[in-house]
């Protein structure tokens, strides 16, 4: 919540560092595979509790082997080829 009580919300970018404003904030920085915003590295943050900042960060992965054991799985092949797209 802002100092308005209302609900804001933010896409992460990377390497930005948002200032945390103090109040219960819930955060999510994205996941490793199944990403929606054309990107398809894994998403993760930095956390640092003494300055009250949050950064966003990206990492390369090995898709090719994740498709490789989502279609051992049979997983459903839109699945498997939205991680290499991000989408």
């Amino acid at each position: 919540l802002n100092d308005a009580g209302e609900t804001e919300a933010f896409m992460p970018v990377y390497r930005q560092q948002l200032r945390l404003n103090g109040r219960r904030q819930i955060i999510n920085p994205g996941s490793v595979g199944q990403p929606r915003d054309a990107n398809p590295d894994a998403a993760y943050a930095i956390l640092d509790v003494e300055t009250n900042v949050w950064e966003h960060r990206r990492i390369p992965y090995n898709i090719g082997a994740v498709q490789k054991r989502m279609r051992q799985h049979d997983m459903p092949e839109r699945l498997i080829t939205r991680l290499e797209h991000g989408y």
